[in-house]
Formats: structure tokens, sequence, C-alpha cells
């Protein structure tokens, strides 16, 4: 296929405009860091991280994840797919319906367990709701190759609620910052959500149906364990920090992973624009080839991760004042964290060639609960380092979860041992490098200038074909 007709496919200018949305809208969460981390206590900081782990966790739970039953659902019903739409999201409507009447029935216990309170309670319940009809919005628009409109509504989101935020935080809700933070961000979120709602219905018109009900639920139902093992992996700990150690742990905690957004944005973005190559290298049969560019990749994002790590003490201290910094000590533990969810992408897509996706499941469902169990010892005990800590160890145990199925059942070990021990040798060395001379900027700058020299030699060595 000739460049100029690969660049027209559909499927690559759809995936380059993901890419590119995908870091904008992270890039923008980032980049409005030094705004809200002055503009909020580090206890405002923590609460906002608690309130939206939790909106997280509900808008799974309380939807049953009907959002992966869109992809079928087009493939199945591809003549009546807008039907599909509007009566899957009609029993959503009544699933939301008795959830958030359980909720609202149960709201003494629940919001003590879970530390929100008041008006903020019950607009957690309907944030949680559309932040699904989003998410569901997006599916079906990207599964019908609507990538422009994808790019258009998230970066419109992110963007407008980060004012809205802004503007309640300094002019309505000065005494209670945090309150202003959730709403500016929420209240887009609704917005959008009720649009896409009426929208959907309006196109469909068919709202009860059993025979898609029954299919969206048989698709979807599995997914939620492994769904919500994804959010407890990524925000439990901040519930258990708020829970014994409390909010102005939590916030210190949640700046500190946020910094890390940054080689979070690296990874995704490297993983999705590798996938797509995997696959084309794997189904060719291509060993060589697949190995090569995984050296590359690996390679490539060692060089991006050592340099973030270096120039993370000044980072820290630009996005945000001093009552923060004393999360630096725990920066390297979440980028390592990252870097195992990195290696770990190079097994998961050897299982997805396969059709052996169960495996990815099982392992975060595993993942989840060395975490719950870690966080719940450790952070009583040692405060919100350790969950950093265990947080790392957790993402190694799920790596090498991975590559023992690809090893011992699957039989397919794509990149095989001796890749990964390199792996864990950089890591080591740059993190242990990292620690010795932490309050050394000369010294990183060195170090960063040697890691680019030697990044620019060897990617002379590999060529992608």
């Amino acid at each position: 296929m000739k460049v100029s007709s690969l660049l027209r496919h559909k499927v690559v200018q759809a995936g380059s405009w993901y890419i590119v949305t995908n870091i904008f809208v992270k890039g923008i969460g980032f980049l409005t860091i030094p705004i809200f981390t002055r503009i909020l206590s580090v206890e405002d900081y923590g609460i906002v991280a608690v309130y939206t782990a939790w909106v997280g966790i509900l808008s799974v739970f309380m939807s049953l994840d009907l959002i992966w039953s869109v992809n079928l659902g087009k493939v199945d019903f591809k003549q009546k797919f807008d039907d599909y739409i509007s009566s899957v999201l009609t029993l959503s409507l009544l699933l939301f319906s008795i959830f958030g009447i359980l909720m609202v029935l149960l709201h003494n216990p629940i919001s003590s367990f879970i530390d929100i309170n008041g008006p903020i309670y019950f607009f957690m319940i309907i944030h949680a709701y559309f932040l699904f009809v989003q998410r569901f919005a997006l599916a079906k628009f990207r599964v019908e190759y609507k990538y422009k409109l994808v790019s258009i509504t998230s970066i419109f989101a992110a963007l407008v609620g980060v004012l809205i935020s802004i503007y309640l935080i300094n002019r309505v809700f000065i005494n209670q910052e945090y309150v202003g933070k959730i709403l500016g961000g929420g209240f887009v979120i609704i917005v959008l959500g009720i649009g896409y709602t009426i929208y959907f219905f309006y196109k469909g018109n068919v709202f009860i149906n059993t025979k898609y009900w029954k299919h969206a639920l048989g698709i979807s139902t599995p997914f939620i364990f492994h769904n919500l093992a994804g959010i407890i992996n990524s925000q439990f700990d901040r519930l258990v920090i708020n829970q014994y150690s409390g909010a102005a742990a939590t916030g210190i905690y949640s700046f500190a992973y946020n910094i890390g957004m940054i080689i979070l944005i690296v990874r995704t973005s490297f993983a999705q624009a590798y996938k797509p190559y995997f696959l084309e290298k794997a189904k060719l049969g291509n060993r060589e080839r697949i190995l090569q560019s995984g050296v590359l990749i690996r390679d490539t994002f060692t060089i991006l991760y050592a340099l973030i790590l270096f120039l993370s003490p000044e980072v820290i201290r630009i996005m945000a004042p001093e009552a923060f910094w004393e999360g630096l000590f725990i920066i390297p533990f979440i980028f390592i964290a990252y870097y195992f969810e990195f290696m770990t992408t190079f097994e998961t897509y050897t299982q997805y060639y396969h059709r052996n996706t169960k495996y990815k499941a099982l392992g975060s469902l595993l993942a989840a609960g060395i975490n719950i169990s870690l966080n719940l010892i450790f952070v009583p005990r040692y405060g919100y380092s350790a969950a950093a800590i265990t947080t790392a160890i957790t993402f190694f145990i799920l790596f090498t979860f991975h590559f023992a199925i690809n090893r011992l059942i699957i039989k397919d070990s794509m990149y095989g041992l001796r890749f990964h021990i390199r792996s864990i040798v950089y890591i080591s060395l740059i993190t242990g490098t990292f620690f010795i001379i932490e309050d050394k900027l000369l010294l990183r700058i060195m170090v960063i200038l040697l890691a680019s020299l030697y990044c620019a030699v060897n990617l002379r060595k590999y060529k992608l074909m």
C-alpha cells in the first residue's frame, strides 16, 4: 500500500486523531496543575481526588459498564444500530434509577463511609451516570469513525471544565474551593450527557427492546469486575490514604501522581501507535521484526522515562507551591509503576493476537486484590509513601503474571526473558542513579545529555519496515 493511500485510510486517520486528542486532553490536565495547586489548598486537592475516584467507581457500577456492548452492537445490529443505542441507553437509565434511589435511601451510611457529604453527595450520583453517558457516546462515535467529533467534544469538555472550575473557585466558592473544582468539571459532563441522551433517543426512538438488552448485558457484565479492578488499581490508594492519613496527605499523593501523567501520556501514545504495527507483523509471522521494533520502542521510552524522571524535581517546584514538594520522594515509585505497566503492554498484545483476552481481566483482578491488601496493611503504618511503593510492586507482579501466562500457557513469548531482564536492569540503574544525585542538578543534566546522545546513536541501529 502506498504511503499516500495509507495516510488516507480511515483507520489510520482515526488512530492519528485519537493519539493527538489523547495527548491534548491529558496535556490540558497536566498544564493546569500549577493553576489548581495554587488556588486549591493541599486538603482541597485531596478532597477533589477522592471525589473523582468515587465518581469513576460509581460510573462503572451503576451502568454495569454497558459501554462494552457498543462495538459488537454495531456488528450484530448494523442496520438498526441507532435503535440499539437508544434502547441500551434506556436500560442504563433504568439501572441508574435503581442504584440512584438506593444511594439516596442509604445516604447516611454511604456518605459517612466514602467521606463525601451534603449536596456534593447527590451531585456525585448524577455526575457518575452522565460520565458513563459521555463514554458511551464517544464509544459510539469511535465505532462509526467519527473521529473528529470525538476529538472536538473531548477537547471542548476538558477546556470548558477547566474554565468554569477556575471561575467558580475564584468568584463563587471562595471558602470552599474544592466545591468549585468539582462542580466545574461535573457540570460540563452533565450538560453534554443530557445532550447526548436527547440526540440518541431522537435518532433511535426505540426505548425498550429485551433482545438488545440481553445482548448488551451478556457482553458488558463480564467486564464489570475487570474495569472495577482497573479503577481500584489506579484510585484505591487515594481512598485508603484519605481514610487513614487525611485529605492533606491525599492531596500531596494525588499531585505527585499527576506529575506522573507525563509518563502516562508517553506510554499511552506509544502503545496506541505500536499496537496496529505489532498485529500486522504478528499476522505475517515476522517475529524478528516484532522483536526489533519492541527493542526500539522500549529503548526510546526508557530514554524519555529517564529524561522526565531526572527533571522531575524542577517540574514539581514549578508546578506547585512548597506545601506539595514533599511528594517528590514518591515520584520514582510512581514512574516505576508506569514503566512496568508499559512492559506489560508487550505481553498483553501477544495475548490479544492469540485471542486470549481473558487473562487480561484475570490479571487485573489479581492486581486489584494485591493492591487492596498491600494498601490496607502498609498505608495505616507508613502513610502515603507506602501506597506509591505498593503500587509499583503491584504492577511488577501484574507484568510477571502476563509474562508467565505467555511463556507457560500460551507457549508464545514473542519478546523473551532477555528482553525484559534488560528492561529491569535499565529501570534499576536509572532509578538508583536518580536517588544518588537527586539534589545535584548539574549531575542530573549531564546524565540527561549522555542519555540523549546514546539514544541518538542507538536509534540508527533500527529501522521500522
